[in-house]
């Protein structure tokens, strides 16, 4: 009995470990409304650039962000450029889906993604991978030069700190809005939770061997 006791709490002591060293995903959004471009049809957002002040801190595994309620005449025109507490400046959608319009929520994460937004075809609301066809795309200052083109590029940098995102729109003739924008950042599990786990399996592995 006493075994069947101390095997149930080991457990339930893993299942704790589990869950304080499962993923720590911090999100962080800005709201507009925001014009694309802030005037005419063509140049930057209205906001340029959209800041996300992060004071949190940790080791990044995984950065996503989301173009909110996303309106354009014509999406090929739109150009996104986010840029880390570090410099790192990653192109993440430049001249992607052609004539077509865009109506949501675009997320871009180059982990959880499966495809691409397609160069000329349409493309529906949900979750993709960096979206980059006109690598050498250029952005009215402030903004720096692209550094890298997939959001895999912030990986083990530190999180904490400014992060801007400058929206471009590259061409005359069509114009749109923005919502919202929002930065979901994932951090690297602490070490000290990764030992604790390890030890918690130990554990309950030596209790399930004492029971054979």
């Amino acid at each position: 009995m006493l075994r069947h006791t101390q095997l149930w709490l080991s457990s339930i002591a893993l299942a704790a470990l589990m869950a304080s060293a499962g993923a720590q995903i911090y999100t962080y959004t800005v709201t507009g409304p925001f014009t694309i471009p802030g005037s005419g049809t063509s140049g930057t957002l209205s906001t340029y650039p959209i800041v996300f002040n992060v004071s949190d801190s940790g080791i990044i595994a995984r950065v996503s962000i989301t173009l909110g309620g996303l309106s354009h005449t014509w999406f090929d025109d739109i150009d996104a450029l986010l840029v880390g507490p570090s410099g790192t400046a990653v192109l993440f959608l430049s001249d992607a889906g052609g004539s077509n319009d865009p109506n949501g929520n675009y997320t871009f994460d180059d982990v959880n993604g499966t495809d691409a937004i397609p160069n000329s075809a349409y493309a529906a609301p949900g979750v993709y991978k960096s979206s980059v066809y006109s690598p050498a795309d250029t952005f009215p200052a402030p903004a720096p030069a692209p550094s890298a083109f997939s959001l895999t590029a912030f990986s083990n940098e530190q999180m904490q700190g400014n992060w801007s995102l400058y929206i471009f729109d590259d061409a005359p003739g069509d114009s749109g809005s923005m919502e919202f924008a929002q930065l979901e950042i994932e951090l690297v599990p602490e070490p000290a939770s990764m030992v604790a786990l390890g030890a918690g399996l130990a554990g309950l592995l030596g209790l399930r061997r004492r029971k054979k």
